[in-house]
């Protein structure tokens, strides 16, 4: 877990106690960054420098786990290099493991990406500092070779150690006073980490296991399982603003994102989809005369369905009065992904999507199916909303991946 304070201002209502705060945050982890100096001159075991390519390549594989991290609602950027300090802490010790750590922070500093002389890197610093060193000490203490298969239980245990300690230096003082955030929100974050942090620090013991039989090689092993997928679900998961999508391009990507995540079959979605195509040649108005025009040439349901998008939910719709679910769900579907799409897509008024949830919750039971509503505010959930992006396209529905992960991903915590 990264710390990260871009344009963080988080104030209380007295500004001395958000000073002290932030002061207070500053001097314990500059205290404990300072403390680093003397806990690896006397407690820290012999590293080794004797693998300068393995180091090269884990220092190389920190810096793509930590560009395809997974932000979280708090702040707090989740990643893999825990996993990748574990490796590093078991084949070279923990000052290796260390610069490998530190390396990410480095690089971003140098290129650009983000400040080096900031408040979270100096919460990294103590956080890395600290938990490699645990990690390798308890390592000392407990095997002969880490390498060995009957280490395997405990470079897990260091694994876990490793998290938690990189937890309580980190997250656990710099969210309530750095952020300004309540403290419950990181036991929380904890709780929802610990799940994936053990199966990246299992893959990193097999990975330790294998250097012995097959040496640099487990490393490109523990890449191609570990690291790759996530930096391609990250890219898949990019955000692209739905702003730039016309009207009938945006009311399609709703649409078929909320049939996707009502679990409508594959048949049910290539209907939904040609009514979607209906309904832009030939545009519903509610009035009942243009609804018998359009049904009378071609008596199908798709043109009947496209044409039903004006009803609403309470029976007070046109051009029937159908109520419920009486109206067929791709018309009810498509109601809510073109009202959705004329207040997000290009020449609209652009709002968020939280701001579009909350007027489509106001008509939820009376206009749209509040089913549907519900729908909208899980896509939302699984999306990269964020105040610079505040309304992406749904693109996250098509990645074929559990909606927890997708959720994960999205750096959300659930459904809203």
């Amino acid at each position: 877990m990264n710390e990260h304070d871009r344009g963080t201002d988080v104030r209380d209502a007295d500004g001395s106690r958000w000073l002290g705060r932030r002061r207070a945050g500053l001097t314990l982890h500059a205290a404990l960054a300072a403390g680093l100096i003397p806990a690896e001159l006397w407690l820290a075991p012999r590293s080794s420098w004797d693998a300068p390519v393995a180091l090269l390549a884990l220092a190389v594989m920190a810096v793509v786990v930590d560009r395809h991290d997974v932000p979280l609602p708090s702040g707090i950027r989740f990643d893999g290099l825990i996993a990748v300090s574990l490796i590093t802490v078991a084949l070279a010790g923990p000052i290796p493991a260390l610069a490998v750590a530190l390396t990410p922070m480095i690089v971003n500093g140098v290129s650009g990406h983000e400040r080096l002389l900031r408040a979270g890197n100096l919460a990294n610093l103590a956080a890395y500092g600290w938990y490699t060193l645990a990690g390798s000490v308890l390592l000392q203490l407990a095997v002969d070779d880490p390498a060995s298969p009957s280490a395997v239980g405990w470079l897990v245990v260091a694994g876990v150690v490793m998290q938690l300690v990189n937890w309580a230096i980190g997250p656990a003082i710099y969210g309530p006073l750095w952020l300004g955030h309540p403290f419950r929100v990181f036991v929380d974050l904890l709780v929802d980490t610990i799940g994936a942090g053990m199966v990246m620090i299992a893959l990193a013991a097999g990975c330790v296991l294998l250097v012995g039989p097959i040496g640099v090689l487990a490393l490109i092993v523990f890449a191609a399982i570990a690291v790759l997928p996530g930096s391609f679900l990250t890219y898949a998961a990019r955000s692209r603003p739905v702003a730039r999508l016309d009207h009938a391009v945006a009311t399609k990507q709703y649409a078929l994102a909320l049939a996707m995540h009502l679990k409508r079959s594959r048949r049910d979605r290539r209907h939904l989809a040609r009514v979607i195509a209906a309904s832009q040649s030939q545009s519903a108005t509610g009035d009942p005369i243009d609804y018998i025009r359009a049904t009378a040439v071609a008596l199908r349901p798709v043109t009947m369905d496209a044409q039903l998008s004006t009803e609403w939910w309470n029976g007070n719709g046109t051009p029937i009065g159908l109520r419920g679910d009486a109206i067929p769900i791709a018309a009810r579907i498509l109601a809510v992904a073109e009202t959705w799409s004329s207040l997000t897509a290009r020449g609209s008024a652009q709002l968020g999507h939280h701001d579009v949830l909350e007027r489509l919750k106001a008509d939820a039971g009376k206009r749209f199916d509040p089913a549907i509503v519900r729908a909208a505010a899980a896509v939302v959930a699984q999306e990269r909303v964020t105040s610079s992006a505040p309304a992406p396209a749904p693109d996250m529905h098509r990645l074929r991946v559990p909606a927890p992960l997708r959720r994960a991903i999205a750096g959300r915590e659930g459904a809203l």
